[in-house]
């Protein structure tokens, strides 16, 4: 009896490994594709919609982009001075791993969509 126990504990790993090793792959129907062409959007981007989005001198308004991680406050939306072509200065904060900013802009549309007009390196 004790031969047949140490027989089959000696055979048993043998069979479970011949049983795991199917040749076919295995494949998951409900889960798509990563999109390997995903372009993150940029602070400069969420703050110009939202600028874009907002009635003029609206309470402050909350933004946030899940691509880096950054947050903040547009405290302030008015209708650009020294510009007739719809543009808006706003006042907004940035929260990111780099600390906590403050800007002043000007965001314009400009082919559907808004633009933040001057530089880009203060983001």
């Amino acid at each position: 009896m004790f031969l047949k126990l140490i027989a089959i504990t000696l055979v048993s790993p043998a069979l479970v490994l011949t049983a795991c090793s199917h040749p076919e792959p295995l494949q998951t129907a409900t889960v798509a594709p990563a999109a390997a062409s995903a372009v993150p959007i940029t602070d400069q981007t969420v703050i110009a919609e939202t600028v874009g989005r907002a009635t003029v001198g609206s309470d402050p308004l909350a933004w946030a982009n899940p691509s880096t991680g950054s947050a903040g406050v547009i405290e302030q939306v008015r209708p650009g001075a020294d510009s007739p072509d719809g543009c808006r200065d706003f006042v907004t904060s940035k929260q990111s791993l780099e600390g906590v900013t403050r800007f002043n802009g000007v965001a314009c549309p400009a082919d559907g969509s808004w633009k933040i007009n001057g530089s880009s390196a203060l983001f």
